[in-house]
């Protein structure tokens, strides 16, 4: 067994570890509900006591709180200095995330005493707030935010002379926030560049052009749009190139996370941001599974921004969109021209947001009919996959890892019986990598794609392991009928890699 192989827990060590880093973020919000309880507590007793009351808390629900040896590991918990092969040396299962385990009784026993807090505390808070609105008024004064870079939250401030309690006006606080990933873990530098800061040089070629027409003329026959179609295609052994309209900057759907995992990667490899478990998990959750929740959580570490309810004052959105734009600037600065990865993908189940609004909806311009969105061409989508998959894209074992995120198990008993997201959408089916299936023993495939009701996306690196074949194809079909096609893009995946193996 090789050295890769030795550091690639199966699925369930996988689940586990995912299941230890919701542990984590348990404890902290337990921790949170603790001191508010605490809070409510002295409150009702000093309101008791005005009324010549006793209280009749249960000092021993609010007591709670979870072991403290396993709380201690959880905050110390590091992924250690990621050490990798070549990039040569990828394999078919390199997508599977690297994580420490917990003894297994000991861990579902510590999940099940969790939910029972959780669930008892949010209950009993539930009931101390009613009480005390029942035994005196509540004077709320708004407090605003403070002006600083991320946004922060104040705790409720406690008046021990007068029995009222002063909280800070929610309506512009941080949605839900999101202690898991909190953007306070990472250290703004909004001047960070992207490495590779000069384009590939490739050489177009007449070949890869024929291919690329044969793309159209089955797009043509299948009754699809070319106009709101782009094909980027590159064979890595050549170095050569061809494309369809593929400057065109086209909303990208979660083919956007690719950019964002390479932000977070290089803020990774500054010290900018510190690579835990939590951060592991929601960057695992967004490659493997496309999820919406993890990816909202990684804008706002590497962004340093969060998600609120309302929209800012000014001034204040003036900082926050600064910030949340550092993202673009990251790649602009890079040769990516007019590149625009700076809003968030939806739904986001914990923000119970199906839609942008507040911050984010201001990000989006003052014209509802024309919001400005993510844009992406299929070329810089490529470019990046070429970065990633020749280990130029922040680092060798950067990109190294990276690779391994996004490379997938094309065998059917893994991608349609086990689907990584059966919520959102299966990233084989319907997609590059499924008509490939029949071949999943002799290459490697690897892919983000994206999907919405009005457009289908996606970038794949597909060769061949005997590496007589190595491509990457990047295809953006940005109306409806794309997006209702479930024969599209692996027909047009077939016929490119049929053609691609049979070059001399």
């Amino acid at each position: 067994m090789d050295q890769q192989s030795k550091r690639q827990p199966d699925s369930r060590d996988r689940k586990i570890a995912e299941l230890e880093a919701k542990l984590q973020r348990a404890y902290q919000v337990i921790g949170n509900l603790q001191q508010t309880n605490i809070e409510l507590q002295r409150r009702i007793a000093e309101f008791n006591s005005a009324g010549n009351q006793k209280s009749v808390l249960p000092t021993s629900l609010i007591a709670v709180s979870p072991p403290q040896t396993v709380h201690a590991q959880n905050q110390r918990t590091i992924i250690k200095s990621r050490t990798t092969p070549p990039v040569s040396k990828y394999t078919a299962n390199m997508n599977k995330p690297r994580f420490r385990k917990l003894p297994h009784l000991q861990f579902y026993g510590l999940i099940t005493l969790v939910v029972l807090i959780i669930v008892s505390l949010f209950s009993f808070s539930s009931f101390l707030v009613q009480r005390a609105k029942n035994k005196n008024s509540e004077t709320v004064n708004n407090l605003p935010i403070q002006q600083q870079t991320n946004f922060p939250t104040q705790p409720p401030i406690i008046n021990t002379q007068n029995p009222v309690i002063n909280q800070p006006d929610l309506s512009n606080q941080p949605i839900n926030l999101p202690l898991e990933s909190s953007s306070q873990l990472s250290k703004t530098n909004l001047d960070l560049i992207y490495n590779v800061k000069t384009p590939p040089n490739l050489t177009k070629s007449d070949e890869l052009s024929s291919i690329v027409k044969n793309i159209l003329d089955y797009v043509k026959d299948k009754k699809l749009p070319t106009e709101s179609l782009s094909i980027t295609l590159i064979d890595l052994n050549k170095n050569t190139i061809a494309g369809y309209q593929q400057d065109i900057p086209r909303y990208p759907a979660s083919v956007v996370k690719l950019f964002w995992m390479a932000i977070l990667e290089a803020k990774i490899k500054q010290g900018l941001i510190p690579l835990n478990h939590t951060i592991n998990s929601d960057l695992n959750a967004m490659i493997l599974k496309s999820d919406n929740d993890a990816a909202s959580r990684i804008v706002d570490v590497i962004s340093g921004t969060y998600s609120f309810e309302n929209k800012l004052a000014d001034e204040q959105f003036k900082t926050w969109k600064k910030q949340r734009q550092s993202l673009n600037y990251f790649f602009q600065k890079a040769g990516y021209k007019n590149i625009n990865v700076s809003q968030k993908t939806y739904p986001i189940t914990y923000l119970k947001a199906t839609e942008p609004k507040g911050a984010d909806l201001q990000l989006r311009g003052d014209n509802p009919h024309q919001p400005k969105r993510n844009k992406i061409t299929t070329y810089q989508t490529a470019r990046l996959m070429y970065e990633i998959f020749t280990g130029q894209a922040v680092g060798p074992e950067y990109s190294e890892q990276m690779a391994s995120l996004l490379t997938r198990d094309l065998r059917p008993e893994a991608w349609k019986l086990q689907p990584p997201n059966p919520d959102e959408f299966n990233p084989v089916e319907n997609f590059l990598g499924e008509s490939l299936a029949s071949d999943a023993d002799q290459i490697v495939f690897a892919s983000k794609a994206g999907w919405t009701s009005a457009s289908r996306q996606e970038v794949a690196y597909v060769a061949t392991k005997n590496r007589k074949t190595r491509y990457i194809i990047a295809i953006f079909g940005e109306t409806p009928a794309y997006a209702a096609s479930q024969n599209a893009f692996p027909d047009i995946s077939r016929l490119v890699f049929d053609q691609m193996r049979n070059r001399r």
